[in-house]
């Protein structure tokens, strides 16, 4: 397939072949393309040049009825060159041009057993143990902002994953029971190098500690069915407990170039996190008719503090700028960000010929990760384990809480139903709505919109499929309201005692934009299909707010910025797929 918003070609290959006792499957990917293009007009996207292989291999062995051996292999590797320009402290001009070669890589092996003794105290079993390695490794050879002088900067972020799943269910006259443990243990790891260091004032350290995390976790879910005037009804309580325990590794690397920072000191900044969390779950689900279901549920969940937030760090081992001096650091007390989330919705068909997916949901969220900033002369309980050459920190921090509610709603039509002139035609459309705040714990905040909320979207959609499958085609329109993200200065609070102001400074406002899409297929032949089509088919000039709404307004950057930030203008797909 061809793609000609980034020239980007696609071959695959897919072999399955077996028998009931032994089958298998084999799979690759092969991609190749260049950057997205976008339609600012003024500035184009950075130049990139990029591959990718994607390989997977999985076979299954079933010796009998109740057991099946299922192995699997995956592979992934994609290499970007890409270059782009440097800008100065202030936003102002550029000062040079960065060169960057990105290499990620994944890989994976996993062995699964599902065992169906059907006994009177097993239905089923099914375990799985597996493994997987990860890197992501940037190379770039950029100016130093300070010196101007050109220097290599390589950043690797690796991982190393072991882990066992298992799931277990059987059913006891009313009740459907299920219970499952899983354990892993994850090691990370962080190689940095900079060459050759162009001055004390750029000397860049390892970004975060290395790390080992232990995971250790089980559920039990009963689900008790009744029939209530013959109508499906149940209730599912449900519970699972999770441990996480996360130590560094290899504190002395923090410490490298660095006159100032010692190995013990980084030890008694850096220590061991743990955390066990016990989330409960609550579901009630009636079917309305045989084909629509109602529910509404509860559900307990939880995000442990990653590597990042624990044992991050930039500019800990500098002391160039005396009492001047600042950090980033992380925070092994962080507790755990918990959210209780409620949700009511209905999905099914609501009669023949009209399917509908509606849900509304309030979720509220504690303990919220983020940066707060302190200085050793208005807050010297927060320097104990801080180094003596810092005399301003970063540090993560249980900052924020933060709540968000809205809806979706999403139907189909299918016309051919009650009109049989017209079998085929349909049409599909969709609502999605949400809202959000969030609250810090300094003194005078108050809440404000959170801004990885999404702004309101729909979709509205009218499609025409061979009742026998030989073509079909589609047009769709996406509506998506403008939104601006609120800044705040909570990243730059004082933490003297006084309250917080509001800032003064603005992101831009993302507008709102309407786009149509034409897609098409057609079944050549028996074996021969193709498919492909136009989007943003008026070629219109927009926005994608998530990824645009912290880009601010102040300097030549931020206008370099949002010109780069422009999304792709009318571009077209065309695949072909070749069945034997």
């Amino acid at each position: 397939g061809y793609d000609s918003a980034d020239r980007s070609w696609h071959n695959g290959v897919t072999v399955a072949g077996g028998d009931e006792f032994l089958r298998g499957i084999l799979v690759y990917s092969r991609r190749d393309g260049q950057e997205t293009e976008n339609n600012s007009g003024t500035v184009d996207a950075y130049p990139a040049n990029w591959h990718s292989d994607a390989f997977l291999a999985s076979g299954i062995w079933q010796p009998n009825d109740e057991h099946k051996l299922t192995s699997t292999f995956d592979y992934y590797h994609k290499t970007n060159h890409t270059h782009y320009d440097t800008w100065d402290s202030s936003g102002n001009s550029t000062i040079g041009t960065a060169n960057q070669t990105s290499q990620t890589r994944r890989w994976g092996l996993s062995l699964k057993d599902d065992w169906t003794p059907m006994n009177d105290y097993l239905d089923s079993v099914s375990t799985k143990i597996y493994y997987q390695h990860t890197e992501a490794h940037d190379w770039t050879y950029m100016p130093d902002s300070v010196t101007r002088r050109m220097q290599t900067v390589n950043s690797n972020y690796d991982t190393d994953t072991w882990g066992l799943q298992t799931a277990l269910a059987k059913t006891l006259g009313r009740h459907d029971l299920s219970a499952g443990f899983n354990a892993s243990t994850s090691k990370t790891q962080r190689p940095f190098s900079q060459s050759p260091i162009p001055s004390v004032y750029s000397e860049i350290m390892q970004p975060e500690a290395d790390s080992r995390s232990y995971t250790l976790g089980g559920f039990v879910q009963d689900k008790i069915n009744f029939d209530l005037d013959s109508h499906n009804f149940a209730i599912i309580p449900g519970v699972r407990v999770v441990h996480q325990s996360t130590k560094p590794e290899n504190l002395s690397d923090l410490a490298a170039n660095s006159s100032v920072l010692t190995e013990s000191s980084v030890a008694n900044l850096y220590g061991k996190n743990s955390d066990t969390q016990v989330l409960p779950s609550l579901t009630f689900q009636y079917d309305l008719t045989p084909r629509l279901m109602t529910y509404l549920q509860y559900q307990r969940g939880a995000q442990f503090p990653n590597a990042s937030q624990l044992y991050g760090s930039w500019n800990l081992g500098s002391s160039y700028a005396g009492s001047q001096q600042y950090a980033l650091i992380g925070n092994t007390d962080l507790k755990t960000e918990t959210s209780d989330n409620l949700e009511w919705g209905l999905k099914g068909e609501v009669t023949e010929g009209i399917t509908v997916r509606t849900a509304l949901f309030y979720n509220s969220y504690k303990n919220f990760i983020a940066y707060t900033r302190y200085t050793r002369a208005n807050n010297p309980g927060q320097f104990t384990n801080v180094p003596s050459n810092i005399y301003t920190i970063y540090q993560a921090e249980n900052r924020d809480k933060a709540y968000i509610y809205g809806g979706e709603i999403s139907t189909k039509f299918n016309f051919g139903t009650w009109f049989e002139q017209v079998n085929g035609l349909s049409t599909t459309l969709a609502l999605g709505y949400s809202e959000g705040k969030s609250k810090s714990s300094y003194s005078g905040d108050k809440y404000v919109d959170l801004d990885s909320v999404a702004p309101m979207k729909a979709i509205v959609g009218m499609a025409w499929d061979d009742p026998a499958k030989r073509y079909g085609t589609a047009l769709t329109a996406t509506f998506v309201k403008g939104k601006q993200a609120t800044a705040t200065n909570r990243e730059s609070y004082s933490n003297s005692g006084s309250a917080i102001t509001d800032a003064s400074s603005d992101y831009m406002r993302v507008p709102g934009y309407g786009m149509l899409d034409w897609t098409a297929y057609w079944q050549v032949a028996k074996n021969v299909r193709l498919n492909g089509g136009v989007y943003n088919l008026t070629d219109r000039k927009y926005w994608d707010y998530l990824s645009s709404r912290n880009i601010e307004t102040g300097t030549n950057q931020d206008a370099n910025d949002k010109a780069l930030a422009v999304m792709p203008g009318r571009t077209w797909q065309l695949g072909v797929n070749v069945d034997f």
